[in-house]
């Protein structure tokens, strides 16, 4: 089974609710759509690119959103 899969579906989701769903400036949203878009460009070959970079880096942005709706929650006290 490509596990790899599993973290590219999660990142779409995750960069969709941070792109429509948060209040993050427009450069933090515009920083984590262009890593996305750069990792969805070589995944489909438009660009070259190592798959292993590829991966590290939709998990770091998996992971920053992760704890960014994290703070949101402690900082509106759920």
């Amino acid at each position: 089974m490509p596990y790899g899969l599993i973290v590219l579906f999660a990142s779409v989701a995750l960069v969709a609710w941070f792109d429509f769903a948060t209040r993050a400036s427009w450069i933090a949203k515009a920083m984590i759509s262009g890593v996305f878009i750069f990792c969805m460009a070589s995944f489909f070959g438009w660009i070259a690119c190592n798959p292993l970079i590829r991966l590290f880096l939709l998990v770091a942005v998996s992971i920053f959103i992760i704890f960014y709706r994290t703070w949101q929650q402690v900082k509106a006290g759920k």
